[in-house]
């Protein structure tokens, strides 16, 4: 008696903390949550998101089956029995963020879509279901949600409380899938961003914990000998009622933001206003400051000509939106009238006739307030504050430029100067300039420190090349790229000549995982470019051991920019590659100089005989506009809401030295072109691209940055080769998954049923 006692006591504590738990994760998700969560935000957004949908008609209803399930069995039964039903659900749940990551796999990377296009029709889609469900749970449509019917499968009933609860959890949590709820469609699209089959799992798992919690608040309390439910079911219809017009809203909402895209919505004025309402850009600038990192984005105008799905002009979305949340108001009163009319004659029908006109005018005003507010006040002011700041960015950047382009005419190295590099073998080279690698410790291992010394000589007197003696290229002396034999493990390093006059270059690496790694070192001398192959060097420890994986894709997802790599078929000869790099809004990212280029490119082949370090064309996209190095950073001062002015001073800057290449818009942003590259390619087979950039802002370390990797097949035009079955693995991953996901849907059928609509007379 004691031990249950006691046990009572932690089930208190336990639910003060449940309780904590989802007040705080709620206020935090209606208040404080960002539009767009970065890091392991995303864990905190989906978690508080599954909070919020205890009170949806597919969530609320599993409330009826964990209480009863719990209680009368004691307190520490009836807890195990109430977590065992939640697990079920959760990890039922958590499937579906496996699906959404292998089908955004098959679409971003495998198909090429465009990560904006993808999310797009994620919300469309996911917005015009809930838009439909919304209109069925006020009654304006015969369209209801899936419910739960009470009986249960035979297997299931036949087993111990413990193992039934677990089975339950399983085979129910199935059916809370299909709420619609706003935060859904952000957290599918995330996951099918990733592609990642375990971020999907662990991120819709924490989303399903977050639904379970409220339930096991319940069934706690039930246990502890107080039952919410009779509370619940006597005000179900107004939650009903309450719950369709927020999906009206909502739904609507994420229907537009699909159809028009992210573009829309910035245009729209609300994204700007919902910001400054939360204080989010604020909040995040003081800890951006803070912790050193990249200020938060700014919004800028789109450009006239964005467009949507179906190429709809994103100016139409703002009156598609007030469509769809006015005309259900409409609607619901002209339903309510006929209903009004068919009543008899009585004290009820005479005083909803009352009513009426109170109703019809209240829909008129609150229609003129959305349309007001959502039509002209937020758009019109958005743009003018838009031109202002545009206006201020230009005038910095076109001052910068004057600078950047006096530094860039004391430069050293032109693109009309680059020469062809020269390779070797580090093994073969019996007569002139050689560089050899040397490893300390002799046998290294992953995850410990190794010494990568770099040699350079003249064979065969091996005489020391100085460090003057070796010209700067790309910002180096000596560029060092490396990877495993299974072509993963990139890095790309560069040594320092510790002792003047040694010809020694030196520096310390980390190899993370056991393998085989080539390597190869590139320096500059007498004007010539060289390439050298070293020995493979072999790293133990404990990791994971090679695995050749190729997957032919245009598109991946790295650090939330989509880069999509375009091309023609790859032969022998001269291959011309288009890299553009997005991102998470579907605007071109801008790109910061990484050693001197807006890219590195390394191309190695899938035996490691092929290696290729180039950069982008000399025509390359992004370079500094030509000039004489001078220019008139004097201005006045100027009225930002004075269209004349602004015109002006936009005609003024627009013709102050810009090339053809870049075009400034009036929010100040550069719209990048493609990044261009020429791959001269001498041996059929598969290669892997090694493409490195740094997003403006970024945060990463001086010489580090973001690598996108590709697999790609050079083919001899005389020549058929077969194209490997390796990269169909994803096909028979969605046909068995769809397969899983009908014959599930089967299973479940007979137990779900679809509440009838019951019409008033």
């Amino acid at each position: 008696m004691e031990e249950i006692s006691g046990f009572r006591k932690i089930l208190i504590t336990l639910l003060f903390v449940l309780f904590a738990a989802i007040a705080l994760g709620l206020i935090w998700f209606f208040l404080w949550s960002p539009a767009s969560p970065v890091g392991a935000g995303w864990y905190l957004f989906s978690f508080a998101a599954g909070l919020s949908m205890i009170v949806l008609p597919c969530t609320l209803p599993l409330a009826f089956v964990i209480v009863p399930l719990s209680m009368g069995k004691g307190a520490v039964k009836g807890f195990t029995i109430a977590v065992a039903f939640g697990i079920g659900v959760a990890f039922t749940l958590s499937l579906y963020g496996v699906f959404a990551a292998v089908l955004g796999k098959v679409a971003i990377g495998s198909l090429g879509a465009p990560l904006e296009v993808v999310k797009n029709w994620l919300y469309f889609v996911a917005g015009t279901f809930a838009f439909l469900f919304a209109l069925g749970e006020l009654g304006l449509i015969r369209l209801r949600m899936p419910s739960y019917s009470g009986a249960f499968p035979g297997f299931i009933q036949k087993q111990k409380d413990v193992l039934k609860a677990l089975l339950l959890g399983l085979f129910l949590g199935n059916i809370g899938v299909g709420c619609p709820h706003p935060a859904t469609p952000v957290i599918l699209t995330r996951i099918a961003v990733s592609g990642d089959v375990f971020y999907g799992w662990l991120l819709f798992f924490t989303h399903a914990v977050g639904r379970v919690l409220p339930l096991i608040f319940l069934a706690i309390l039930a246990i502890l000998g107080v039952n919410l439910l009779a509370g619940l079911v006597k005000n179900k219809d107004r939650i009903q009622r309450a719950t369709g017009w927020g999906m009206v809203l909502v739904a609507g909402f994420i229907l537009v933001l699909g159809l028009f895209s992210h573009d829309w919505w910035v245009a729209s004025g609300q994204h700007t206003f919902l910001e400054e309402l939360t204080g989010e850009e604020k909040f995040l600038g003081i800890v951006s400051e803070r912790l050193n990192l990249a200020a938060p984005h700014a919004h800028g105008l789109p450009p006239e000509t964005s467009t949507g799905l179906f190429s709809l002009p994103i100016s139409w979305g703002t009156w598609v939106l007030l469509f769809l949340w006015i005309t259900p108001l409409f609607w619901y009163y002209l339903r309510k009238r006929k209903a009004t009319q068919a009543l008899l004659d009585s004290p009820e029908k005479e005083s909803a006739k009352k009513n009426l006109p109170y109703h019809f005018w209240t829909i008129i005003s609150v229609s003129l307030v959305l349309i007001l507010v959502f039509g002209y006040v937020l758009p019109h002011r958005f743009r003018e504050k838009a031109q202002a700041h545009g206006i201020e960015e230009m005038m910095d950047e076109h001052m910068e430029d004057g600078h950047m382009q006096d530094s860039e005419m004391m430069g050293d190295e032109s693109h009309a100067g680059a020469h062809e590099s020269f390779y070797h073998e580090e093994t073969e080279v019996a007569e002139g300039i050689v560089v050899s690698l040397v490893v300390t410790p002799d046998k290294p291992e992953s995850g410990d420190q190794t010494q990568l010394g770099f040699s350079v000589r003249i064979r065969p007197d091996n005489n020391f090349v100085t460090e003057a003696d070796l010209e700067i290229q790309h910002e180096k002396k000596m560029h060092v790229i490396g990877v495993r034999d299974d072509l993963t493990n990139f890095f790309h390093i560069h040594p320092d000549m510790k002792v003047e006059e040694s010809g020694l270059f030196t520096i310390e690496h980390i190899f993370k995982e056991p393998g085989y790694f080539k390597i190869w070192s590139e320096i500059k001398y007498k004007g010539e470019n060289h390439a050298f192959g070293h020995p493979i060097v072999p790293v133990a420890g404990a990791g994971p051991a090679s695995k050749l994986e190729k997957e032919i894709v245009k598109s991946r997802i790295v650090d939330n920019y989509q880069v999509t790599l375009d091309y023609a078929e790859v032969g022998l000869g001269n291959n011309h590659v288009d890299f553009e790099i997005m991102d998470s809004f579907g605007h071109s990212a801008k790109l910061e100089n990484y050693l001197g280029e807006k890219m590195h490119l390394a191309l190695i082949s899938e035996d490691l005989s092929q290696f290729i370090h180039t950069h982008p064309d000399a025509a390359g996209h992004g370079n500094l506009p030509e000039g004489d190095g001078h220019t008139d950073h004097s201005h006045t001062l100027m009225d930002t809401k004075n269209p004349t002015q602004v015109a002006n001073a936009l005609e003024a800057l627009a013709h102050g030295g810009e090339t053809e290449e870049a075009t400034t818009t009036v929010s100040g942003e550069t719209e990048a072109d493609h990044v261009g590259f020429t791959l001269p390619i001498k041996k059929a087979g598969f290669y892997k691209v090694f493409a490195q950039f740094r997003p403006e802002g970024t945060t990463l370390e001086a010489d580090a940055s973001l690598v996108a990797e590709f697999w790609i097949e050079a083919r001899d035009s005389q020549i058929a080769v077969e194209k490997s079955g390796e990269g169909a693995a994803w096909w028979r991953n969605l046909i068995v998954s769809i397969i899983l996901i009908f014959v599930l849907s089967w299973a479940v059928k007979k137990y779900i049923t679809v509440p009838p609509v019951v019409m008033k007379k």
